[in-house]
């Protein structure tokens, strides 16, 4: 299995409780429904807890809003004294106590893919590890175009069976394994009052 979940068992408990049986539907319209789901996300407000394999935990609160350019917001309230921008293709993060800034591209990124909504499942290689009324698994395998890191994507589901959020990620990087997941609590999607184009403003010394 793509991965281990050695040290991340305990915080994916909601994931793993339901028995992994399979709704029959075709991969091709399973994939396109997680690719028109992500295409019509255009705005995200909500509380996230972000889990490192090493066992380490940071909390903070999460934006995204796509108005013409992709734009993301991470604000760490505990563990991590950083804030991190999205703009686009690129990645800046913010040291509060310095007020340095480092900025990178993302596009080679799993993340990107799944922001933006431009994930083409065709393109990549991926397997569903669970499909049921509650809950859908699919990892998308090491690629070239996400630079080589694996990412599993976690979804809530209606009783219908379509997809009804993006509850969490976990990226594997071959060393490290990291899990983001949202407060299912506090999750908004597509609420545009929730994510004011100011959030995105920073400011440099």
């Amino acid at each position: 299995m793509l991965f281990s979940f050695s040290s991340l068992t305990s915080s994916l408990s909601r994931y793993f409780l339901i028995p992994a049986l399979f709704f029959s539907i075709s991969a091709k319209d399973l994939s396109t429904q997680i690719e028109n789901y992500l295409k019509g996300i255009n705005f995200i407000s909500a509380d996230f807890e972000q889990i490192l394999n090493t066992g380490k935990i940071y909390e903070g609160h999460f934006w995204l809003a796509k108005r013409g350019k992709t734009k993301a917001k991470i604000e760490y309230t505990k563990g991590l004294n950083q804030d991190i921008f999205i703009n686009d293709a690129y990645i800046t993060i913010i040291d509060k106590k310095t007020n340095k800034k480092y900025t990178n591209l993302i596009s080679q990124t799993p993340i990107y893919s799944v922001l933006t909504g431009k994930l083409s499942l065709s393109k990549e290689k991926y397997k569903i590890i669970e499909n049921n009324k509650n809950i859908l698994r699919l990892v998308i395998e090491k690629s070239s175009s996400f630079g080589g890191i694996s990412i599993m994507l976690v979804f809530s589901k209606y009783q219908n069976g379509n997809i009804k959020n993006l509850e969490a990620w976990i990226i594997n990087d071959g060393k490290n394994e990291t899990l983001f997941s949202f407060d299912p609590e506090n999750l908004s999607v597509n609420d545009e009052k929730k994510v004011p184009e100011s959030i995105f403003t920073f400011k440099s010394r």
